[in-house]
């Protein structure tokens, strides 16, 4: 009675520890995909600034014209 009990602890626990892994590894992946979305959001906004400051400098109204 007594192992079986012990066995079935230790599937509980190795059950809990396995979800425990997939949740930090979903988290992880979430934040990465976060910080990949923010970088190229700010890749964007510089080189859209960078095509104004060309537009302005060529005496362009509207970076369209480059």
């Amino acid at each position: 009675m007594f192992l079986q009990a012990e066995k079935l602890r230790q599937k509980e626990e190795l059950r809990r520890e396995k979800e425990a892994a997939r949740i930090k590894a979903a988290n992880e992946r979430a934040i990465a995909r976060r910080i990949a979305k923010e970088s190229i959001e700010l890749i964007e906004d510089e080189r859209l600034e960078l095509m104004e400051l060309a537009a302005s400098k060529k005496e362009l109204s509207s970076i369209l014209a480059l």
